[in-house]
């Protein structure tokens, strides 16, 4: 799917299929149904976002394509008892990183429990495909094919990755867009269950069939823990970051250790990416207006940036727009109401 084609219909429901358009990364990762998630906004410019799903209540399914214009850092936790598989659609134009793991040669099918979740770190233009099934259900099904069981799949536990061929890779991607581009809505039907349930033992079979990655080493394990701890201290406004040598401190790692961790995990510095952690708090601290009375620079400095010239400049240039405008905006509903209860002159 090309943007174009997925902007064209957004904001369109039919039946089950459910489109979605957004220009904010922190409401684009609402678009996705019953999933709980955080983005961070890594690259700058204007975002766009679109999401494409449909649920099927047979077999408790969720089948999705997301698109994101800019890099991305991914919290991501879907429904309650279900099992993610995600694969990078055919447009695919730079190197995902799924739970601190680079995919730089070849496709990655990746797969999660939702009770632990996973973490993705995405390069700008990505579209992925997404299906989630009910964990029951799944492992049901794969019991009944070949008697493997998920753990079988799932060798690190929660979360797994295979590379998969380009051909195979093709024809996941072109029966999840047929399943997607469907236009009568009968999300429900015999067609669409069969389709899905076809879908979902060839996923199977991509997991099964393909050689299994070496197991996380510890070393890999610490690195993508330290740079989590990092991004939660980074999320505490009321912790006053002095710069990388006092996270080195709260950490107990070494200004060397964090940046090779850093690099690592997200292939980019620590400073700059706790900066734009902060600059998203900020943006979505803005976006929920509340007090009119709060002004940008009381939202900018209980975040740490206290030059508010740096603090704007950096801003713009990474969501395409002043901070004033973005609080302007979410404050605009509550005054047009104001506007309607107490007219001008009454």
């Amino acid at each position: 799917m090309t943007m174009g084609q997925g902007f064209a219909r957004a904001h369109r429901d039919t039946g089950n299929l459910r489109v979605r358009l957004s220009h904010d990364v922190a409401e684009h990762a609402d678009n996705i149904s019953r999933w709980h998630q955080e983005y961070e906004q890594l690259s700058g410019g204007v975002f766009a976002g679109c999401v494409r799903e449909m649920l099927i209540e047979g077999p408790s399914l969720q089948v999705f394509h997301e698109y994101t214009q800019q890099e991305t850092s991914q919290q991501c936790g879907p429904w309650a008892g279900s099992v993610w598989m995600g694969l990078p659609d055919l447009s695919r134009t730079g190197e995902v990183r799924f739970c601190g793991r680079a995919h730089a040669d070849g496709v990655p099918l990746m797969m999660a429990r939702a009770s632990s979740g996973f973490s993705l770190r995405t390069p700008r233009s990505f579209g992925i495909y997404g299906i989630v099934a009910d964990e029951r259900w799944l492992a049901s099904r794969l019991a009944g094919r070949d008697g493997r069981h998920l753990e079988y799949l799932l060798t690190h536990g929660s979360v797994a990755s295979r590379p998969v061929s380009p051909s195979r890779h093709s024809e996941l991607c072109f029966l999840i867009e047929g399943l997607l581009q469907r236009s009568d809505g009968n999300a429900n039907g015999a067609n669409a269950e069969a389709l899905c349930v076809r879908l979902v033992d060839l996923l199977l079979d991509s997991l099964g069939d393909a050689p299994h990655p070496p197991a996380r080493t510890v070393l890999e394990q610490r690195r993508f823990d330290i740079v989590m701890q990092a991004r939660d201290i980074a999320l505490r406004p009321d912790v006053a970051l002095e710069g990388v040598d006092d996270l080195c401190g709260r950490l107990h790692v070494t200004r060397r250790t964090l940046q090779n961790h850093f690099n690592c995990v997200l292939g980019m510095a620590p400073k700059d990416y706790l900066k734009r952690v902060r600059l998203n708090a900020v943006r979505r601290e803005l976006q929920h207006g509340g007090d009119p009375a709060r002004c940008v620079h009381d939202i900018a400095t209980r975040w740490g940036f206290w030059h508010l010239g740096h603090f704007s400049h950096d801003y713009r240039t990474l969501f395409g727009e002043l901070p004033s405008m973005t609080l302007r905006r979410a404050l605009a509903p509550a005054q047009q109401l104001a506007g309607v209860v107490h007219p001008a002159g009454q």
